[in-house]
């Protein structure tokens, strides 16, 4: 893969939920030295078990950082204008006036971000006006108006109060909130959850043309490897806390090289497969008292005693193919 100019790169990050729970201070490792990059113009899924902690590096990647999560250490540079900035160096009005018009946020859950009382019409003249100088309303809802039908949604949807709506169509409001202000980032956290398949489908193709409009990135997170297959350039593993495989996402379905991913796709159906698919074994370890090693290592079946005692580092394994893996780059090496 060719590539392209970094919008977005993390070193060594570091993100714990901290609380004393029985008198005792306990540390979440939610994220535990993560470091990977992101590019222009592309869609980046970011998969892995409930519980290894996607949704939180999404929220740091935003700049969501509210107690019991705190940032430990470690970096998140964006690339603004030209020019890299660490989001941990932004002030609470700074970081207001990039949302919505440098990144943009799309949570889980069509209603944690539609107001039940107030229709859709007033919701984006409210963002449009916290977000973008403008002179009146009707320009403010000449904005909104514009957005609404290039994403091809019905201007019935302005007049309505979210109860009013489809799931679906919630969904594909959400995201046109999201994207009123043509932010260059967009982060989307389970947007598809809690959807049929069809309408999955018409929230997927809706992100696609997203992208392909502003011509920006996606930074998708969603436990659902089908939809990773269909909207996705590349793809990033977690497991525990750690980025164990980035690669792109042909590679990832074709070749992957981490255990763990190798789980991950192996328990996908196939048409016309009628053999028995197995999950990963075991279950994910406690977040505040991980193993040593690697954290996968109690798991998988190929473990060796350099797995137990040492942690694998986060290496360039082939063209754009990282992985996090003793056997893996023993393999690769030995091909």
């Amino acid at each position: 893969m060719e590539e392209k100019g970094t919008v977005l790169r993390t070193e060594n990050l570091k993100a714990y939920y901290s609380f004393r729970a029985f008198g005792i201070d306990r540390n979440i490792k939610a994220l535990d030295d993560v470091t990977f990059k992101i590019y222009e113009k592309e869609i980046f899924g970011i998969a892995g078990e409930s519980g290894c902690g996607k949704s939180t590096l999404i929220k740091v990647l935003y700049g969501l950082i509210k107690s019991p999560l705190r940032h430990i250490g470690g970096d998140v540079v964006y690339k603004i204008n030209g020019e890299e900035k660490s989001i941990f160096s932004f002030d609470k009005e700074a970081l207001r006036r990039l949302r919505w018009n440098f990144m943009s946020y799309i949570p889980q859950g069509s209603m944690n971000i539609l107001n039940p009382t107030i229709r859709i019409r007033k919701q984006f003249l409210d963002i449009i006006k916290a977000h973008r100088d403008v002179v009146n309303v009707d320009e403010a809802e000449d904005i909104a108006v514009e957005h609404i039908k290039s994403l091809g949604l019905p201007l019935e949807v302005l007049k309505s109060y979210p109860h009013q709506l489809s799931g679906g169509m919630r969904q594909r409001v959400t995201i046109a909130l999201a994207t009123v202000l043509k932010p260059r980032v967009i982060f989307g956290d389970e947007p598809t959850t809690a959807l049929d398949v069809v309408v999955q489908r018409g929230v997927i193709q809706l992100l696609k043309d997203i992208q392909k409009e502003l011509n920006n990135t996606v930074i998708m997170v969603t436990h659902d490897m089908a939809v990773h297959a269909e909207l996705t350039d590349r793809i990033g593993i977690m497991y525990a806390g750690k980025m164990v495989e980035v690669a792109p996402t042909s590679e990832i379905f074709k070749a992957p090289l981490h255990p763990y991913t190798q789980y991950l796709i192996n328990s996908l159906p196939k048409i016309g497969d009628k053999s028995e698919k197995t999950s990963v074994p075991g279950s994910p370890p406690s977040l505040s008292n991980p193993p040593s090693g690697c954290r996968f290592h109690p798991r998988c079946p190929y473990a060796e005693q350099i797995c137990k005692e040492k942690e694998p580092s986060f290496e360039e394994l082939k063209p754009g193919h990282f992985v996090a893996c003793f056997i893996a780059k023993r393999g690769v090496e030995n091909a």
